[in-house]
């Protein structure tokens, strides 16, 4: 069976793509396409780094990265709405436990010490060896529960007044985000 069929088949079948590619062989390439069967026919397919290619720690990298796009997707969602009045104020509730749901993370995203490589952006080695780390990650926690809160015990999330006190809590949110960025993080 040809490599592409083998993909496809993990696909249909649910075997997982890893463990079908180190048993298909790899190229060793960079990249590899994958076939994304669905629906609508057949056609779409994704290019995607060969998981053969990519170590434990630049997965590990990789994790905190998008746990961290995810967080910030989450926070412009509830900027867009206290700040620039999207009409999702109902959906506020939802948004602020995801956020403080994610903040609740960050000790997993540096349970290990995957420091950036060099000139690479991401993390400095000095986030696991400066001990005051561990003062912004619980203050970045701490302001996000703050805003759960206060979105939590509001009467009318349309509010204006309502808006302007959970967006000075946002704020210290952000706040939290920029401080750590700029002392634990290459740019």
């Amino acid at each position: 069976m040809n490599r592409t069929k083998s993909i496809r088949r993990s696909l249909t079948t649910g075997l997982p793509l890893a463990l079908l590619l180190a048993s298909a062989g790899t190229t060793g390439a960079e990249e590899i396409t994958v076939p994304m069967p669905g629906p609508w026919g057949e056609g779409y397919e994704e290019t995607l780094d060969d998981p053969a290619s990519v170590d434990a720690t630049e997965a590990f990298q990789r994790f905190r990265q998008q746990s961290m796009r995810g967080t910030s997707a989450t926070y412009r969602s509830i900027e867009q709405i206290l700040r620039y009045d999207a009409p999702f104020a109902e959906r506020l509730p939802d948004l602020a436990d995801e956020l403080a749901r994610r903040a609740a993370d960050i000790e997993t995203w540096f349970d290990r010490e995957t420091p950036a490589r060099d000139g690479d952006p991401g993390a400095l080695p000095a986030a696991w060896a400066d001990p005051d780390f561990a003062e912004y990650k619980a203050s970045y926690r701490q302001a996000a529960e703050r805003l759960q809160r206060k979105v939590e015990t509001a009467d009318d999330l349309a509010d204006e007044a309502f808006q302007l006190r959970a967006t000075k809590a946002l704020n210290s949110v952000r706040h939290h985000c920029l401080a750590c960025h700029d002392n634990y993080r290459r740019r």
